[in-house]
């Protein structure tokens, strides 16, 4: 029996979506019926490359096998998380075959370019990340003075006895502009984007003409040290 038949018998003898699986991804485990589905669909892709691995078919004809069982899979009734396992799956399955033109197919399927940038999946990543922050949290948002950018504070949790009390110097991370940031008052927790904190400003010492003094001595700071 060949390493390819003996790792896709292995790897068909594993309750790949059980329980367990899913909490091994820190997830929690989805409906029992889409479980199920997902179980029996890697299963009849295993059976049949299986199959066909005992008649020693050409690399096109694993590739046809495959591609039919990608395309049955419904991506539509899959949430992300279950995409992302459902994909795993059939990355190791490509990598068991050896089929180079399945790598390329599945990152193409999966990512909408022939060959794996993990920059890129990284970056896909973050922004999901921050697309879910943004519904849950509130932002407070300015736009930079010199290149408009988005300068973001997500309030993680308030707290009406806290009072506004500083004025914050933050730099744009994509200019490096400085600008004044005057956050309000009730803020307990809070997280930046798009912004580096430079110096904080108690109003106790700096009312708003002050603080904008303050800023106008570092802009000129910076602009004559770039000199």
């Amino acid at each position: 029996m060949s390493h390819r038949i003996l790792e896709l018998e292995k790897l068909k003898s594993i309750e790949n979506f059980s329980s367990e699986k899913w909490k091994i991804r820190g997830l929690n485990p989805s409906e029992k019926n889409l479980c199920g589905l997902l179980e029996k669909s890697f299963n009849n892709l295993l059976t049949d490359l299986i199959s066909a691995s005992n008649s020693k078919n050409t690399d096109k004809e694993f590739e046809n096998i495959y591609e039919d069982h990608f395309k049955k899979i419904k991506s539509n009734k899959l949430d992300t998380e279950e995409k992302e396992f459902v994909i795993d799956y059939f990355d190791k399955i490509a990598k068991i075959l050896e089929v180079d033109s399945l790598t390329r197919k599945l990152n193409f399927w999966t990512y909408g370019t022939e060959t794996y940038d993990h920059e890129n999946a990284e970056k896909i990543a973050s922004e999901k990340v921050l697309a879910e922050e943004r519904e849950r949290h509130e932002i407070l948002s300015i736009d930079c003075q010199k290149c408009n950018t988005k300068l973001e504070t997500f309030i993680l949790e308030r707290n009406d006895d806290i009072p506004s009390f500083e004025f914050d110097i933050i730099k744009c991370i994509k200019c490096s502009e400085l600008n004044l940031l005057d956050k309000g008052a009730g803020i307990k927790k809070y997280r930046f984007l798009n912004y580096e904190l430079i110096e904080e400003l108690p109003k106790e010492e700096f009312d708003l003409v002050k603080a904008l003094n303050r800023l106008y001595q570092l802009k000129t700071k910076a602009a004559g040290n770039r000199l």
